[in-house]
């Protein structure tokens, strides 16, 4: 009854400063798209005279509360079209209600209906559309790019963390790049279950594209997935915005410090778990509560009409302190990590049909574990350059180059415990000082077609990619093909086919217990899709997958670790995207996987540790009025396999009792079920402050999700072990934009 008077009492503390009406305002709304009336996502809308703004929405839709009088300046801006500005009469209702604002293209662009499978994008064209929209408000995803994408086909809910597990494949299968640069840790280890929130800032993103199969030559070293982000460029007027809630706090902000040639934009947050425990319920569990932090800055250089530089920097870290219960002992794992990355990219269109993109990063992670005797230090830095180049011979006809060179090395240093099943402090360990390192040098051609073969509404795309690493002698060549038929102005079917190399983690080439001879992984992948517009609100796609794993480590008695490891992966994904009866928003989608491995320690082929048979996810939202959201996001999932236990031997001279394991995989967790609500409301405080302010319901239903198991003992009893995150939670914030 407490925690109910708590939360009455901050709900009605926040909901009390929203009585200001929106009295003597105006609401100007509209659609802006482009010269074929495709409609275009997060345009710039702003007004000259009162510095309000906005941007468009997934259909290019916007809405604009104004404070101005008589008559205002109205601007929309995008990078790689015209500026619109027009004046605007507010004494006359036809001049500011459901404009329809066309801009032009400002260079020569090949349609971007020529696509690999397995495609999803911020943009419209580049596969479904997944709005920086529908991230911010998708509930339960705290506004973070990683969990949202979590809801799409092609995930496995493996766990609660924000980590990407895409068709049978591990996280280190799927690749992160921020403008051209790969980052290895892009999240923020929270719990000891991995990475829970992104370290990189939702709101400092303006493209997305993410992909779960079958992408072309452009992206390489890297098995199963693709989540290729641009931050955002030059802002066109200053703001800032501020929130606050139970679990953290931000800071945003963006200026244009020269117009249209230099500004500046940083997002920064702070995250406190210590309040939600307070009212949730969970300190206990805690010697010290996860905390993180974490800052975003881009600078942007115009220097010419085409031309820009960005430098774009990440500052992260985070410190949790867990109490663990293990069979041999109860202790407390603390551990900390911190994540920079800095990257300098320029951008420049070379004549009139060549876009030119090249990067320059560096990006480190240190990471620090401690449980009983693991006292593990693990370092991890990266230098990269890249350079793109794409040229557009005709509308139907691109041909797209680039090269990389990647040094990256990893440092472990410490002790790890000799057996698994003992972490005492007083249990033998072995004493860790590695450096592994390597350079990577890659290159990649692929070419886009329209019309192929002379044969209309039919496109293709092919490529071939190789990667050689200097140190280990290892080198690979890829080739991948993709093609495609518009059936139908509303549907098309697709083919997509290709090898894909990835060099197993740097660990696995130790000289003390790896074999520094290993070579590259490899998965064979073939996709097949069919997507099916039914209006512009609503889109339908299924697909088709098999993947072949060969090459993949697996344990040896006699050099540790050989290259027999194989496996497969084979699955559907079905997906709807749009608008359900009653004015229903959302997506509904559904992914059945049947994944096998033998690698690592396994001794047959077994289930895959990742084989979630079946995926449905359910994110929906309601605007009961203009103001006024509510949203849900369920997500069942088949439990995830585990090596069951059963039964010990007693080992006298440890005085400990050792496990006794049953077949790899052989037995599974309860299914996963989990209901998010989130109730939002926006307004306009005062003359220039926009509001948003939620209540939000995480495991509503407080189902007791399953994450493993800890046994007392002697092992002849198990006790189930929860998500620390997974309990019901209710997490009150608001957001003001100004």
């Amino acid at each position: 009854m407490k925690k109910f008077i708590k939360l009455l009492f901050v709900i009605s503390l926040l909901f009390s400063i929203i009585s200001s009406s929106a009295d003597n305002k105006t609401l100007i709304t509209g659609r802006v798209i482009d010269e074929s009336g495709t409609p275009l996502p997060s345009v710039n809308v702003f007004i000259t005279e009162t510095y309000e703004g906005t941007t468009t929405d997934a259909e290019g839709k916007f809405e604009l509360l104004t404070t101005g009088e008589k008559f205002i300046t109205l601007n929309v801006s995008m990078v790689g079209y015209s500026n619109f500005k027009s004046r605007i009469d507010l004494s006359d209702e036809n001049s500011f209600t459901n404009l329809k604002i066309k801009l032009s293209v400002e260079a020569i662009e090949l349609s971007e209906s020529v696509v690999m499978g397995s495609s999803f994008s911020s943009e419209k064209g580049k596969g479904i559309v997944v709005s920086s929209t529908d991230v911010m408000t998708t509930p339960g995803g705290a506004a973070d790019i990683f969990q949202s994408i979590k809801t799409l086909p092609g995930m496995t809910q493996v766990s609660e963390s924000a980590e990407l597990y895409v068709r049978g494949g591990d996280p280190t299968e799927t690749v992160t790049r921020i403008d051209q640069a790969s980052i290895y840790h892009p999240y923020t280890y929270e719990s000891s279950y991995g990475g829970l929130f992104s370290n990189l800032n939702t709101g400092a993103v303006s493209e997305m594209y993410f992909s779960s199969g079958g992408f072309s030559a452009k992206y390489g070293n890297v098995l199963s997935g693709v989540l290729d982000i641009q931050t955002r460029d030059l802002p066109a007027q200053s703001g800032f915005s501020a929130g606050i809630s139970m679990a953290a706090a931000s800071f945003n902000g963006q200026i244009p410090i020269v117009d249209d040639k230099l500004g500046f934009r940083f997002y920064s947050q702070q995250s406190y778990t210590k309040p939600i425990m307070w009212m949730n319920g969970g300190l206990d569990d805690f010697t010290a509560t996860p905390t993180s932090r974490n800052i975003t800055s881009s600078v942007i250089y115009k220097f010419s009409k085409t031309g820009k530089i960005k430098v774009t920097g990440i500052l992260a870290d985070d410190k949790q302190g867990v109490n663990i219960q293990r069979a041999e002992f109860d202790g407390v794992f603390n551990g900390k990590s911190e994540t920079r990355f800095i990257n300098i990219q320029l951008a420049e269109l070379v004549g009139t049909n060549t876009l030119m993109k090249s990067s320059l990063s560096y990006n480190s992670h240190n990471n620090d574990w401690k449980l009983g005797i693991l006292d593990l230090n693990k370092k991890d830095q990266t230098y990269q350059f890249r350079s793109d180049f794409e040229h557009t011979f005709t509308k139907n006809f691109q041909l797209i180059t680039g090269a990389e060179i990647e040094n990256r090395k990893q440092t472990y240093v410490g002790v790890i415990p000799d057996e698994e099943f003992d972490i005492r402090p007083e249990a033998s360990g072995e004493i860790l000082n590695e450096k592994i390192s390597g350079t990577r040098f890659g290159g990649y051609a692929e070419i886009k077609k329209l019309n192929l073969f002379g044969i209309e509404n039919l496109f293709g795309i092919a490529g071939v990619r190789g990667n050689h690493f200097a140190k280990l002698n290892i080198t690979n060549f890829d080739q991948r093909v993709g093609i495609g038929y518009q059936l139908s102005e509303k549907s098309q079917v697709k083919f997509a086919a290709g090898t894909f190399h990835q060099l197993p983690d740097f660990r696995y080439f130790a000289e003390q217990d790896g074999n520094p001879n290993l070579k590259s992984m490899l998965a064979v992948h073939y996709v097949v899709s069919y997507d099916y517009e039914i209006d512009k609100e609503n889109t339908f796609r299924t697909e088709v997958y098999y993947k072949d794993y060969k090459n993949l480590p697996l344990e040896d008695s006699q050099i540790n670790y050989s290259n027999d490891g194989y496996g497969y992966a084979s699955g559907l994904d079905l997906i709807f995207k749009g608008k359900l009866p009653l004015g229903i928003r959302g997506w509904l989608s559904y992914g059945f996987i049947d994944t096998k491995r033998q690698w690592n320690d396994f001794e047959n082929l077994s289930n895959s540790s990742f084989d979630i048979t079946h995926n449905l996810s359910m994110v929906l939202k309601y605007n009961f009025t203009a103001m006024w959201q509510i949203g849900i996001n369920f997500k069942y999932a088949t439990g995830r396999p585990y090596t069951p236990i059963n039964g010990s031997v007693f080992h006298t001279e440890n005085n400990l009792y050792k496990p006794v394991y049953g077949v790899d995989n052989s037995a599974r967790f309860p299914d996963y079920k989990r209901l998010d609500v989130r109730l939002t409301h926006l307004n306009q405080l005062f003359r220039d402050i926009f509001a948003i302010i939620y209540v939000e319901g995480l495991n509503i239903l407080n189902i007791n999700n399953l994450f493993g198991f800890t046994y007392n003992r002697d092992y002849s009893e198990k006790q189930r072990v929860r998500s620390y995150f997974g309990r019901r939670t209710i997490v009150v914030g608001t957001i003001l934009t100004f």
